[in-house]
């Protein structure tokens, strides 16, 4: 029995140098980061790994919340995914590691997504976000340097309205003096524009539509309008912007 038994271990030592030394059980290291975290505005996010195994990595799997969103197989090894003010929260960032003899390394980070305004991006004429007349919206005036927010309404030949953009009497807490425009159906031609007609350093516009079709209404902070090379990016520049009837 003791011969069988060392001759048993002679031929597993033989075999195991036959295809190159033990089975390797040791899980690749593995690190991962989101850029930019915290997300203010909507874009894209890049997700990057830090990956190594003595058996070389075969590929990266990265999940958000658990749902796979890139596999990379190149150092650097990298996945990105767009986000929108829809995905507000905490996102459980994680990467699967797999070397080249089948082990699995993991690793975890958490991306904050925390996008002020709803309406972003909506930053030209071509992305303006839709205001019915009777209606409200509120936005911040964040996340760039030179925020301008836009929004679209219909009006027919005639119409008598009132544009009002409110900040503190909404929002005590609000840092925003507005300013406004209001657009032709050309996109370029200023109608109307305002700083402070309304209360305090608000914004009120009262104007007839001169022809039928889509005006563009535009906000920002006045230190942005007076300042071509101002900024104002605060996360308290908040707003509510309403068309009326008058």
């Amino acid at each position: 029995m003791k011969r069988h038994g060392l001759l048993f271990l002679a031929l597993t030592g033989a075999l195991l140098t036959s295809c190159g030394g033990p089975a390797d059980g040791t899980p690749p290291t593995a690190s991962v980061t989101a850029s930019p975290n915290p997300l203010i505005a909507p874009g894209t996010v890049t997700f990057t790994a830090q990956a190594s195994d003595a058996s070389g990595v075969n590929q990266v799997m990265f999940y958000d919340n658990g749902t796979l969103i890139g596999t990379d197989g190149t150092s650097p090894y990298q996945a990105t995914k767009a986000y929108t003010f829809a995905n507000n929260g905490d996102h459980a960032i994680t990467v699967k590691v797999v070397d080249n003899k089948g082990n699995i390394g993991q690793a975890a980070a958490t991306l904050k997504v925390a996008i002020a305004d709803a309406f972003e991006p909506n930053d030209s004429v071509t992305t303006a976000a839709p205001l019915a007349i009777g209606g409200t919206a509120s936005g911040v005036i964040t996340a760039q340097g030179r925020d301008m927010d836009y929004f679209k309404f219909d009006a027919a030949a005639g119409d008598m309205l009132k544009l009002t953009v409110k900040s503190v009497s909404v929002d005590a807490k609000s840092t925003l003096d507005p300013y406004v425009m209001i657009l032709m159906p050309d996109g370029k031609t200023i109608l109307e524009k305002d700083d402070d007609t309304g209360a305090g350093l608000e914004s009120e516009i009262r104007f007839n539509a001169p022809v039928a079709g889509t005006y563009t209404a535009v906000v920002t902070s006045f230190d942005i309008h007076d300042d071509a090379t101002a900024t104002d990016d605060k996360t308290t520049n908040t707003y509510q912007i309403a068309l009326t009837r008058r």
